[in-house]
């Protein structure tokens, strides 16, 4: 269970995040964020199949994602998945020819890390519009609107069963 927390956790970034799922980072600030996303990379792998619908939403995406920093500095976070969803790359600045850009802010992003239950976390963050996602091009911004409807609907589902 630890191991889905934490994989549903760095997904959430990844679709800002999520998570999907390349991360870009421009970072000029001390923030060790980065370094913790990095650190999730493999466990997000590991689990990625334990996350509801994501291989159908999400594959073969490069991500921008750009997170304000609690020191007031700005993180732009590049990354990479393959059509199964996995990171194939975490990376620091932006990614050219993105599919789908993200923003939010550390403290949206530790909360999701550090929670129980990471995927209502993140539903909870799109929901309240901590967590923007875009999508780059009309066929991306459809396929970002329709994972928008569907997360909320697996948060209703869930909800009453």
């Amino acid at each position: 269970m630890n191991k889905i927390k934490y994989t549903s956790a760095f997904f959430a970034v990844v679709l800002v995040i999520s998570v999907l799922a390349g991360i870009t980072v421009g970072m000029e600030g001390d923030s060790d964020l980065f370094e913790d996303l990095k650190q999730q990379v493999e466990i997000y792998n590991q689990n990625v199949g334990e996350i509801p619908f994501i291989k159908s939403l999400i594959g073969k995406e490069r991500i921008n994602c750009e997170i304000s920093l609690d020191n007031g500095k700005m993180l732009t976070i590049g990354i990479k998945t393959d059509k199964d969803a996995k990171v194939i790359s975490l990376e620091k600045g932006e990614i050219s020819d993105p599919t789908i850009n993200a923003y939010t802010t550390e403290n949206t992003v530790r909360n999701i890390m550090n929670s129980g239950d990471p995927v209502s976390a993140f539903q909870a963050a799109i929901n309240s519009g901590k967590i923007k996602i875009e999508g780059v091009g009309l066929g991306n911004k459809i396929k970002v609107r329709t994972m928008d409807i569907a997360i909320k609907l697996y948060g209703f589902f869930k909800c009453i069963l």
